[in-house]
């Protein structure tokens, strides 16, 4: 008996993420565009589509709450980075730190719990001016950052530390592609054309996206009809 294929509509359902269709005009492989706006890439685009209204938007896979996480942590990881040197606390990535340090996870987490606003902000600056995070996640912005701190808050932060350093390596990837901060809410959106969610994007789901409360979905672009 030949079995079912899965579909992505199959998928969502499944880790109870929201799926929207949204027609639009494709221009190439790569390229497309909504009611005869600019052409770009499809998380562009969509995003373009959220932020319209006054939201924010960051376009980084959740690159910019793995740098606000390492920014909240940063006085814990150098203070336990295993050379000594806080420029390489700065810099290396979050997964392989909380995998270095895993002996102090506990301890890495509570200084996230307990940082105040203007420290968090100093961290942030600090990570803003290396080049090698710049180059590393060059679409995080320092602003973003600060915002997506002011919604979340330290102990949603926290939790959320926590829950990545059960599996630094896995939960690095998996992100959805964009981070929607719109009238008091948050909203974390993957962006398709055709293909189904990775194996890495459903592990984030069942293993932060869920256990985090946090509201995810899809959208779809899909061709529309001339």
């Amino acid at each position: 008996m030949k079995q079912q294929k899965v579909t992505l509509a199959d998928q969502c359902s499944d880790i109870g993420w929201s799926l929207t269709e949204v027609l639009a005009q494709k221009h190439d492989k790569r390229l497309w565009s909504l009611d005869g706006g600019p052409a770009g890439l499809p998380e562009e685009v969509v995003g373009q589509m959220l932020a319209s209204g006054g939201g924010s938007v960051s376009y980084c896979e959740g690159g910019s709450v793995l740098l606000l996480m390492k920014a909240a942590a940063l006085e814990a990881l150098a203070t336990r980075n295993p050379f000594g040197d806080r420029v390489d606390a700065v810099n290396r990535y979050l997964e392989a730190q909380m995998t270095i340090l895993a002996e102090h996870t506990a301890e890495i987490v509570d200084t996230v719990r307990n940082i105040s606003p203007d420290a968090l902000a100093r961290n942030v600056n600090e990570l803003a001016t290396s080049t090698t995070l710049a180059s590393f996640f060059p679409r995080v912005k320092q602003a973003f950052m600060l915002k997506l701190f002011e919604h979340l808050g330290r102990d949603k932060l926290a939790d959320i530390l926590l829950a990545f350093s059960a599996a630094p390596y896995d939960y690095r990837a998996g992100w959805p592609d964009l981070i929607v901060i719109r009238d008091g809410t948050m909203k974390l959106v993957e962006v398709k054309t055709s293909d189904k969610l990775l194996d890495s994007q459903l592990r984030f789901a069942r293993g932060i996206g869920t256990p985090m409360g946090f509201d995810c979905g899809v959208v779809r672009l899909k061709v529309a009809k001339v």
